[in-house]
């Protein structure tokens, strides 16, 4: 049995797997995703508001939508990573990594011994489905997807350390890595862009997996998520996570508000 069934099913066939973040506390949403095809929903467990109960019943969530549950967290404290891949996560994606010695250790953290340092237990919740909690630990040792989001100045100078630890795959932080710079979250800042590319290129070369995030855009003339998952692609881009709930619902408020002003003037 693979947790990851749907991601790998993507990767071989068409060489990306298409995500999207979670950041309501809401099984329906992580539902609805996965009903829909999408390969994976990352769980906003830094920028959200649930605790680590709502990202339980998500994970459950997913898991029901046969989808995979990657979860986002705000530090690369061993206790927490280690709880939420018990609990059924498939991934670990980590905010502000800095140097290779934290994302080894963050490495170690989600490995079972002798190659890491995570706790054994024979009765979690992410052992469900599989014959043995042997095959379990073989299975999550080679498949857990361990996820950094470079986004500040020290990770860029630490970036051939970190891309060496082990770690699966890196993600570019533009907005908190336009703050690092001095550029006030203007992510499309030249000096922002010119890093992160030369950081994606790098993780490409290395054979790290690229992680990328892109919101939806509006407008006329603006690109589809089709083509902008193509550019990606062909940039060597393995992973993309579209937009937000938190931004979809608001998207889809406001045109709906936008169709009404003229018959109701609303």
């Amino acid at each position: 049995m693979s947790h990851t069934k749907r991601i790998d099913h993507a990767l071989e066939t068409r060489g990306i797997a298409v995500g999207t973040f979670i950041s309501f506390n809401s099984p329906d949403i992580v539902e609805f995703a996965g009903h829909a095809g999408f390969d994976f929903v990352l769980l906003d467990a830094e920028h959200s508001t649930f605790a680590f109960e709502g990202a339980v019943e998500m994970i459950r969530a997913a898991a029901a939508g046969g989808i995979a549950a990657i979860v986002r967290l705000p530090s690369s404290e061993h206790s927490g990573i280690t709880k939420i891949l018990d609990a059924g996560a498939v991934g670990v994606l980590i905010s502000s990594v800095s140097t290779g010695e934290e994302a080894r250790r963050i490495v170690q953290a989600v490995k079972y011994g002798p190659a890491g340092k995570r706790g054994f237990s024979p009765s979690i919740r992410a052992m469900d489905g599989f014959e043995s909690n042997k095959e379990y630990r073989k299975w999550s040792d080679s498949n857990t997807l361990i996820w950094a989001i470079i986004e500040n100045e020290e990770a860029l100078a630490n970036i051939e350390d970190i891309l060496a630890s082990g770690i699966t795959g890196i993600m570019p932080g533009p907005y908190d890595l336009s703050m690092a710079m001095g550029h006030e979250g203007e992510s499309t800042h030249p000096e922002v862009v010119e890093a992160l590319d030369c950081v994606s290129d790098l993780a490409v070369k290395k054979g790290v997996d690229l992680v990328v995030f892109s919101e939806v855009p509006d407008g006329e003339g603006a690109k589809t998520p089709y083509e902008i998952a193509e550019s990606w692609k062909n940039r060597g881009a393995r992973f993309i996570h579209f937009s937000t709930d938190r931004m979809i619902m608001a998207s889809g408020y406001r045109k709906i508000l936008d169709g009404l002003k003229e018959p109701l003037d609303v």
